[in-house]
């Protein structure tokens, strides 16, 4: 993977950062054409489509939105079942602010 695992986001709300994962021929140079499947397999949510095609650099890139559930969302990109990448997302619900007013 090149960026976007470890992320945090608010219920229902998109990742700030693409997951981007980078594929790579047998000798570890880029593989552009790539079909890479992007699963949710944990914690809900969803991708923006469910395949995307590598780049001339190798780079398969996916948007996630996060679920309506806080805990970790994994997403897994593979590629003809040989290939996976795992991301994790940390789906965190918003703090709210509280307020007190002093009893008289």
């Amino acid at each position: 993977m090149v960026s976007g695992n470890d992320q945090f986001a608010s219920p229902g709300s998109p990742v700030a950062n693409p997951l981007i994962a980078v594929v790579v021929d047998q000798s570890g140079s880029p593989f552009p054409g790539a079909s890479v499947t992007w699963t949710v397999t944990g914690g809900g949510g969803a991708v923006t489509d469910s395949t995307s095609t590598s780049d001339a650099d190798g780079h398969a890139m996916m948007t996630y939105t996060a679920g309506s559930t806080p805990g970790l969302a994994t997403i897994v990109a593979t590629v003809a079942q040989v290939w996976t990448a795992s991301f994790t997302v940390h789906v965190v619900a918003p703090t709210s602010s509280i307020s007190m007013k002093r009893a008289r």
